[in-house]
């Protein structure tokens, strides 16, 4: 079966990782996660960029954060913001789940490097 006649029914690899966002979609934008590392951490899509927003980190040791540590500021469409130096990509949303997934936030700061 060739990945386009898969994606016809949604059961490829791509497809159920997508499926899985949406499943966060439905619990409020909230990671589902069993074994507890990422549960409930918050999902923004921006421009059509899927990412989760982990916990600040104040460890210091910024080569084990998403995007190096860089504090980036979300604010969703609710009003709320989040600042996060733990900010994880899934990477761009395929055209045929854009729908299930429209975009919930925006950056209101760009990645900056914290200082030393």
């Amino acid at each position: 079966m060739t990945s386009a006649q898969c994606c016809v029914d949604e059961t490829c690899y791509t497809c159920r990782y997508w499926h899985e966002k949406s499943e966060w979609a439905a619990n409020g934008d909230r990671v589902i996660d069993p074994s507890g590392i990422m549960d409930g951490a918050p999902v923004a899509r921006v421009d059509g960029q899927h990412f989760i927003l982990k916990p600040y980190d104040q460890t210091g040791d910024r080569q084990w954060l998403g995007f190096r540590g860089c504090e980036i500021t979300f604010r969703f469409s609710d009003g709320r913001e989040v600042v996060s130096n733990d900010v994880w990509s899934q990477g761009e949303i395929p055209a045929r789940f854009r729908e299930r997934l429209p975009d919930n936030a925006v950056i209101v700061s760009q990645p900056q490097e914290p200082t030393p």
